[in-house]
């Protein structure tokens, strides 16, 4: 009986298939996220992230969602708040 194994790929070969893989990869896409909660004293708190390739771009779509949700979720006048 006589076994038969595989050849190993050399360091090089290896290297040339991982580096073809990483070439050949799809860029991922931007990311956007949104995190709102409420503290003890009701306030909402909201974290904006967006990420992208255009650093104006993204911060303008930031900021316009920080924008909207302190329209939204105003800072409460009860509690100590002020407007």
């Amino acid at each position: 009986m006589t076994e038969t194994t595989e050849r190993r790929l050399t360091p090089t070969e290896r290297l040339h298939e991982v580096t073809m893989a990483a070439i050949s990869r799809a860029p991922s896409p931007p990311e956007h996220s949104v995190e709102i909660t409420r503290n003890a004293k009701g306030v909402a708190q909201f974290e904006v992230t967006v990420r992208g390739y255009d650093v104006e771009e993204v911060a303008s779509q930031a900021l316009a969602i920080f924008t909207g949700l302190t329209i939204s979720l105003p800072y409460p006048e009860t509690n100590g708040g002020t407007a």
